[in-house]
């Protein structure tokens, strides 16, 4: 009984998605409406003058945020705004949709949602509420809830989304009632979809004519910004600059971490039984032990087992990333598998001399491997550990590192092996086939953020009590300020994660404003408003690099049309065609309408139509493309033939297009309804 409240009152005051338009339904007992809920509690917002009531607003964002914690993922800031922003969005719409169904009188009878409920064909609802493991309705269980009155809160909850349900399903019938498809456009989309064409192209790509072969001048960036003022309007805008205290972990918290440990080494080495002495300080996380390979290991942890393979040795503390272990070993067995650990010394591509002359240089003695690897290795992941790489087993690294690896000698510097990723040296340290039980205990290293916290608090506040200048005071802390640009309307900074507090800020504050700290996700930040922009076209001189690189496009594709014109005007052939232009003929097979891409060359819509548009054998005119300019020969067109054209095909492609064209049309008849509402977000002001 407990387990069928649960699944019903779960729904109470859920978020579903209906199918209609994609709206929210937000639903509890007796409140479900976003528009005139009543006095108490703020208005965020307004439909028409109608209030949007805060707490129904609030607690559909904290379901949501709960959701995402569930699955055990990080609610960032940003994340945090998008789903407000949602649950926002959403509010204003279902008011928008109650409202024009009240209009048309759309309703649904107690008859209608007692067969949708209890019915041969329930609404889908039903089978979520109450599923029997087979895609289908646990009958009994809905009968328990339908005739016990303990239960007739969460009916009654059941009901309003059933009688919701329906009653969108019936105006979403009604809006797309008229939407049909045509013979013609059955047959345009079967060809769209299964013909496949085959064609030679000659093909002069814009990027290939040099910069300094094209004149620009500054009358022409002038004209072409003048031209084009529309594509340089930009929101209001804020130039700013800040500084981050990372809430990475220190050696300071690693080292709390390893303290915390190290006090129950000497109790875990005289332990009788290791699993039960680790169960208890490991707050009953700790697993039977299992035996593993050093490849399969944390690499330090794997590092300080395998340099002494001692039954009944304890190992540790080890940090190894976000965790801290001491492990006891509790025996030891001959594995299938090799793991190897080595070191390796990254070159650049081509610096194939440069290894074999630093590899000289340590097999002379002149030099230790680490002491290399920490001179040139380009690794910068491992070369401050003298290129470290830890002990790993086979399917770890790129194929052409690990077949070396693992058939290098103890001992012995090999290469140049060349990779993807450039030439190495390699130096194989020890090499295990054996596999370790271990039983661990584990602590995990966090970064003290009240730490971090006041760091940011002390700096901010420093700056606006002895009213220090922003930058100087970040060097003076070993700090580099980052400046950044942010548009009025975005909903994030990259590399950051804030919330709406953040943007708020940047909206009211004065120019040389130092913020309080933001949490930013991986650290907090302080910033300074350093300049606010007011929307308009941005200034000549502020996009002029991104007006020249749009006019050096516009010439060089003049050139390589005009090039290819000249060669196309007189030849006989495509051969004739590419000899004048100084090219080659290109074949490119299984050209699809739906993608419109060209192998090489990417999405070219125009030079794809055109292959399709042309008869076998037909030669097209010189197209400027997206990438180049093209000439294209169809040479066949295969498939979406007649016979192919089955009923069954017909029947599917007839509901992907009704679906298609219901779809854009409740769209754009929401969309009417929001050009025509007044809505006022007053979020940005309260919370």
């Amino acid at each position: 009984m407990n387990s069928i409240r649960e699944r019903a009152g779960g729904f109470m005051v859920g978020v579903l998605v209906v199918a209609f338009g994609g709206l929210w339904a937000l639903q509890d007992s007796g409140a479900f409406d976003a528009v005139g809920l009543g006095p108490d509690g703020r208005t965020i917002g307004e439909v028409d003058g109608e209030p949007i009531e805060g707490e129904l607003y609030q607690r559909a964002v904290d379901q949501q945020l709960d959701a995402y914690q569930a699955q055990g993922l990080e609610v960032t800031g940003s994340l945090q705004r998008n789903i407000e922003d949602r649950v926002f969005d959403s509010l204003v719409d279902n008011a928008l949709v109650e409202r024009e169904m009240d209009r048309l009188g759309v309703e649904v009878t107690d008859d209608e949602v007692f067969e949708l409920i209890t019915g041969p064909t329930p609404d889908p609802l039903i089978a979520q509420v109450f599923p029997d493991g087979q895609g289908g309705v646990d009958r009994a269980a809905l009968q328990q809830v339908v005739e016990d009155p303990q239960f007739a809160e969460q009916l009654q909850a059941i009901e309003e989304q059933v009688r919701r349900n329906r009653r969108q399903a019936k105006l979403s019938a009604l809006i797309t009632a008229t939407t049909r498809v045509t013979p013609s456009e059955l047959q345009s989309e079967f060809v769209r979809q299964n013909r496949r064409a085959t064609a030679e192209l000659v093909a002069l790509r814009y990027a290939d004519v040099p910069d300094d072969q094209v004149e620009v001048s500054d009358r022409d960036l002038r004209s072409y910004y003048d031209d084009h003022i529309e594509d340089f309007e930009r929101d209001a805008s804020y130039s700013i600059e800040y500084v981050a205290f990372d809430k990475a972990p220190t050696a300071a918290d690693s080292a709390r971490a390893t303290d915390e440990l190290q006090g129950l080494v000497q109790g875990f080495r005289q332990a009788p039984d290791p699993v039960a002495y680790a169960r208890r300080n490991s707050f009953g996380a700790a697993v039977d032990p299992a035996f593993v390979g050093a490849g399969d290991l944390p690499a330090e942890l794997a590092s300080a087992v395998y340099s002494n393979l001692t039954e009944g040795r304890v190992v540790g503390p080890v940090v190894a990333g976000d965790r801290a272990y001491v492990a006891r070993i509790q025996g030891l067995r001959d594995g299938d598998a090799t793991a190897v650990k080595a070191r390796h010394i990254l070159f650049p591509a081509g610096s194939e001399d440069q290894a074999r002359q630093v590899r000289e240089q340590i097999n002379s003695g002149d030099l230790s491997f680490a002491a290399a690897a920490r001179q040139f290795s380009t690794d910068r992941s491992n070369s401050a550990q003298g290129g470290d790489l830890g002990w790993f087993g086979e399917g770890r690294m790129v194929e052409a590192f690990e077949q070396a690896a693992f058939a290098a000698p103890e001992g012995q510097v090999i290469g140049p092996v060349q990779s993807p990723f450039g030439v190495h040296l390699i130096l194989v340290e020890d090499r295990a086939t054996s596999e370790v039980q271990l039983v661990q205990i584990e602590r995990p290293v966090e970064a003290d953020f009240g730490r971090v916290l006041g760091e940011a608090e002390d700096f901010a506040a420093f700056i606006e009590l002895e009213d220090r200048d922003f930058a100087e005071e970040a060097q003076e802390r070993g700090i580099a300020p980052t400046p950044v640009e942010v548009q009025d309307s975005q909903a994030q900074v990259p590399g950051l994660e804030l919330g709406r507090d953040f943007f708020r800020f940047l909206r009211r504050a004065d120019e040389g404003q130092v913020s309080e700290p933001f949490d930013a996700g991986g650290s907090f930040i302080v910033a300074r408003l350093v300049e606010r922009r007011e929307a308009g076209p941005a200034p000549f001189e502020e996009v002029r690099g991104q007006v020249e690189t749009e006019v050096l496009t516009e010439r060089k594709k003049e050139v390589q049309t005009a090039a290819l014109q000249n060669a196309l005007d007189g030849a006989s052939s495509l051969g004739a065609i590419a000899a004048a232009a100084g090219t080659d003929v290109e074949t490119v097979s299984d050209l699809s309408m739906v993608q419109g891409t060209i192998p090489n060359y990417g999405v070219e819509p125009r030079a794809v139509g055109a292959a399709f548009g042309l008869q076998p054998g037909q030669r097209s005119g010189v197209i400027a493309g997206d990438q180049a300019a093209f000439v294209v020969r169809t040479t066949s067109l295969t498939g979406a033939t007649d016979g192919e054209f089955t009923a069954d095909a017909r029947t599917s492609i007839r509901e992907q297009l009704l679906q298609q064209k219901r779809s854009r049309v409740l769209q754009a008849w929401l969309q009417g309804l929001r050009d025509e509402a007044e809505v006022d977000d007053f979020r940005n002001d309260l919370l």
